[in-house]
């Protein structure tokens, strides 16, 4: 078949499924749209083709084929220098990663398709990139980040008119978070605005919207007591919701509703609503999440705590669930990746991968070391754990500041090269599964009760896991310290009360280093403690918390340390500031603290101005 009729015919296919926003076979349609890069016909029609195929992928809810594409389209882009294509690939590429858990891909791609952006001087690409932004960060749980880039956003909107349409959606997402920060004042705020600016929706997109924006009103008037406001706003849910015609409408219209009768006093229809409602979401794979949430609130206004409890756990086990498969996913894909750039071959299994590159390590022993391949292994996993104490942890460095000093201790106790070096890069992942502890629980500024507590020990377990189920060689010294950080040399520790030396030795150093790290840090929970009160609690726990000998050798190692004028953050956490993930991190948060300057001036300005 000749190049131009492939062409024709890929661009038939997309076009006809993106008008009908449905498609028969998906493995077809990705592999259709990744090979449009190798036609040399038409580049700017292929490109545009490629980015068409991603957005429906997304929108439909296959954003790991999306960002298959997506990643093929990048490297198109840059070779025939489409600058303004890039831009928009680059973002695509942010959202899909977002929507598979990859917060670190995600935030990577939006720092470089906002440099794209500005170079350009695109206020409005660079507008949507700061809301998309914004969406990824709160759905990873970083609330007062995604703040900051909705507030660029709203920013760009008052000198980029063609953004004005985005800002119900901004107003929106702002809304959600205040809920989430228990900002409710600030909350109502933004959801005024956001109904303000979507009077008469009329697509279906704008419908959808309206409907979120109504239940993220009924969910804050209820926060301050306004039960018959929030009945008024989940009626008018429904109302955009027969309209919108789509599951997820329904299904937020629902849980306004639910939520609303639970509390003006129709706990009977509220429940059944929202059970039901349960069900729906369930079994369409869509919103499950929100409506448990919904669940355990009505529950616990009701007083039902065990109810709510046995919710609390459903959504648990559901968040475990989806963000394991998301983990296990990017390792796979990272390490087909790894397999590539090692001898350009085809893709193929995990295993495989793995096997070929370190067959490869054994062949080439002189050059490519077995460690280094386990490094660049656990390269995806690692930032994903990082990814995960940006929560409690906005810097990033914790968990390799643990490392490090957990390897140092290991060279003190008289652990071979080998195995210090495992561990500066194992104790890296020991919180990994934090993945599946809900915000309200991790951020919880007060002591937990019993039954949060119960459910913040499962982390342990959770990362143990998703660590053993990554095909990695060598990961099982990383899953024994995930899953024993917390056990006590008294037994008294979790998940399975081990005692004295039956605890593995490299979770015994790292459980050392991370209490040490997170005494002397700032959490959401705590103030930073001063380093010598830190030690001195530690060593009033010797023999019961810690191994005696080790508390010995990290005491005497720390304060060698402070003794010769080390500065323990920045030589712990080196390794954390070469991270590309944290680079990219940090440049966006310099891009935000720049941006407020720069609006804060501009306001003084016109304040003396006005004089």
């Amino acid at each position: 078949m000749l190049r131009s009729d492939i062409l024709a015919n890929a661009e038939k296919m997309i076009d006809d499924v993106t008008k009908v926003g449905a498609c028969d076979d998906l493995g077809l349609f990705e592999l259709t749209a990744i090979q449009l890069h190798e036609l040399s016909i038409d580049k700017p029609r292929q490109l545009r083709l490629m980015i068409a195929a991603v957005s429906f992928l997304y929108v439909s809810g296959n954003s790991v084929r999306g960002l298959n594409v997506a990643t093929k389209a990048k490297l198109f882009a840059l070779g025939i220098a489409d600058i303004k294509s890039l831009t928009i690939v680059s973002m695509l590429i942010g959202i899909c990663a977002a929507d598979t858990g990859n917060l670190p891909l995600a935030m990577e791609a939006y720092g470089e398709a906002l440099s794209l952006a500005s170079s350009q001087s695109d206020s409005v690409q660079e507008g949507k990139i700061w809301q998309n932004l914004g969406a990824a960060l709160a759905y990873s749980g970083l609330y007062r980040e995604a703040m900051g880039c909705y507030s660029r956003a709203l920013f760009l909107a008052t000198i980029a008119p063609d953004l004005k349409p985005y800002e119900s959606g901004i107003y929106l997402n702002i809304a959600a978070s205040c809920l989430n920060l228990d900002e409710i004042p600030q909350g109502l705020s933004a959801i005024r605005k956001a109904v303000d600016c979507a009077q008469n929706p009329i697509s279906q997109h704008s419908l959808l919207n309206r409907v979120l924006a109504e239940n993220y009103y009924t969910r804050l008037l209820i926060e301050v007591d306004d039960f018959t406001g929030a009945q008024s706003h989940a009626r008018t849910a429904r109302r955009y919701a027969d309209q919108c015609k789509s599951a997820r409408a329904e299904i937020t219209a629902s849980v306004a509703e639910g939520l609303a009768e639970v509390f003006v006093g129709q706990a009977d229809i509220g429940i059944s609503r929202l059970t039901r409602t349960l069900d729906r979401a369930l079994s369409l794979k869509l919103a499950s999440r929100e409506v448990l949430v919904a669940i355990v609130k009505a529950h616990e206004h009701l007083g039902h705590h065990d109810k709510a409890l046995e919710y609390l756990k459903q959504m648990l086990a559901s968040q475990r669930q989806t963000q394991e498969a998301n983990v296990l996913r990017h390792v796979e894909r990272h390490l087909k990746q790894l397999h590539l750039k090692d001898d350009g071959a085809p893709m193929e299994d995990s295993r495989q991968a793995i096997k070929r590159l370190a067959t490869r390590a054994e062949v080439l022993e002189g050059r490519i070391a077995k460690r280094e391949l386990f490094k660049q292994s656990v390269e995806g996993l690692e930032r994903l754990a990082v990814a995960t104490e940006l929560r409690d942890d906005s810097t990033g460095e914790h968990s390799y500041r643990v490392g490090r000093l957990a390897s140092l201790l290991a060279q003190e106790a008289g652990c071979d090269e080998e195995m210090v070096f495992m561990i500066d890069i194992a104790g890296r992942l020991h919180d990994i599964g934090k993945i599946a502890i809900p915000d309200g629980i991790l951020l919880k500024p007060g002591p937990l009760n019993d039954s949060e507590r119960e459910i913040m020990e499962m982390h342990a377990e959770a990362g143990s896991e998703v660590l053993s189920k990554s095909n990695i060689p060598q990961i099982q010294m990383a899953a024994d310290i995930a899953r024993y950080h917390h056990e006590r040399w008294d037994g008294k520790g979790y998940p399975e009360k081990l005692s004295g030396e039956n605890i593995p030795l490299a979770a015994r150093i790292t459980a050392l280093a991370d209490v040490f790290d997170a005494l002397t840090h700032k959490r959401p929970y705590k103030e930073a403690w001063p380093v010598e009160t830190a030690l001195t609690t530690i060593l009033s726990l010797r023999g019961h918390h810690f191994d005696p000998k080790l508390t010995d050798l990290f005491l005497a190692l720390v304060s060698r340390m402070i003794r010769e004028g080390v500065d323990l953050d920045r030589y712990l956490g080196e390794a954390a500031r070469k991270s590309s993930f944290n680079q990219a991190k940090s440049k966006i948060w310099d891009s935000l603290k720049m941006a407020k300057d720069e609006y804060q001036a501009k306001s003084a300005r016109a304040t003396d101005y006005q004089r």
